[in-house]
């Protein structure tokens, strides 16, 4: 069976702190270091969204990217311009690390996008940093 990938690219700002809530601040201080500052600092993401699939024998596309873009929007709205460990929930029992929010992301859009669809996620923190999260190919 053929499949076809579509990828689009979103962004968002968002502040965060990198803590560890079972370390003590000594040890989140070691590990982190500047990215522990108590008052927290922010970045611009980038986030690459993939789906995957057969095309439709009628329309010829995976999905409409109008759909697409919606659910995508739904979940960063909930990020956007936010203090991740001050105002989601999920980041105040979880490090808000790249892997962590990458992980985050995924969850949030797999409950959205049907029938198994998403296959990969690439998030950029910086213009060094980049984290990656996908379901092996058929």
């Amino acid at each position: 069976m053929i499949q076809v990938s579509l990828s689009r690219i979103y962004s968002f700002s968002a502040a965060h702190r990198l803590y560890a809530p079972a370390l003590s601040e000594e040890e989140n201080q070691r590990l982190y270091g500047k990215c522990h500052n108590a008052y927290g600092h922010g970045h611009d993401y980038y986030l690459e969204v993939t789906v995957r699939d057969k095309p439709h024998p009628q329309t010829g596309m995976i999905l409409p990217l109008g759909l697409l873009d919606a659910w995508v929007s739904d979940v960063l709205k909930k990020l956007d311009h936010k203090h991740l460990n001050n105002e989601i929930d999920y980041f105040k029992e979880h490090p808000s690390t790249g892997e962590v929010i990458i992980q985050f992301l995924w969850e949030e859009l797999q409950q959205r996008i049907p029938d198994g669809k998403l296959s990969y996620l690439k998030l950029w923190e910086t213009k060094n940093n980049y984290f990656e999260l996908g379901k092996e190919k058929d």
